[in-house]
C-alpha cells in the first residue's frame, strides 16, 4: 500500500523496533517536483527524491513524498515477479502517462538482493541513468535511482530506508 513518507518517519521515530519488523524487504521512494524545489540542504539530501515529470499528479498526497512497497499483490497473477506499471492491476502503480500499463518487474534473488527488468516499455526503464535492455535483468544496489518513463524513484532495501529515516527529524 502506497503511503506518505511523513507517516513512515512518524512510525519510525515513535516505535522503531516494531516499525522495522513491519517494513517490507524493499521500497521505492518518490519525491514530487514541488518537494525537490523546496528542499533545503546538500545535494545528497535532495538526490534520492525527485521526479522528472509533472504529466500526472500522484493521486495520494499531492506534493508530498510517497513510499511504494516492493511487494507482490495477491490479485496480480504475473508469476515472474513484482510488476510496475500505470494500471491498477500492477503491484507498484505509478500513475503517470509516461509509464506503460505494464512497464517493468522486480525479482528478489535468493541472496536477498533485487533485480529489475524492463518489460519492453515504450519510454524505457533506467537504472542510474542507463537505459535497460528490454527483458534483461539488472541487479540493484541500495539507494539506486530508477526511472520508469519519466518517473524517477529511489530503490531502497529496508536497511537502507531505515538509515534515510534516521536522518530525518521526527514529528
Amino acid at each position: 500500500m502506497v503511503e506518505l513518507l511523513s507517516l513512515h518517519i512518524g512510525r519510525f521515530h515513535k516505535e522503531r523496533a516494531e516499525y522495522e519488523r513491519s517494513l517490507p524487504p524493499a521500497v521505492l521512494v518518490f519525491m514530487p517536483p514541488s518537494v525537490v524545489t523546496a528542499a533545503v540542504g546538500d545535494a545528497e539530501e535532495r538526490h534520492p527524491f525527485r521526479t522528472l515529470t509533472s504529466v500526472v499528479t500522484p493521486m495520494l498526497g499531492v506534493g508530498e513524498p510517497l513510499v511504494f512497497p516492493v511487494t507482490k499483490n495477491q490479485e496480480n497473477a504475473f508469476g515472474r515477479g513484482i510488476t510496475v506499471g500505470r494500471t491498477g492491476n500492477n503491484d507498484v502503480v505509478l500513475d503517470d502517462a509516461t509509464v506503460s500499463r505494464f512497464h517493468a518487474w522486480f525479482q528478489r534473488e535468493p541472496d536477498g538482493g533485487y533485480v529489475v527488468t524492463d518489460a519492453g516499455s515504450k519510454n524505457g526503464s533506467f537504472v542510474a541513468g542507463v537505459r535497460l535492455v528490454p527483458r534483461r535483468a539488472t541487479a540493484l544496489a541500495d539507494g539506486t535511482r530508477l526511472r520508469f518513463g519519466q518517473v524517477e524513484v529511489t530503490f531502497y532495501l529496508s536497511s537502507g530506508f531505515t538509515k534515510v529515516l534516521a536522518r530525518r527529524p521526527g514529528p
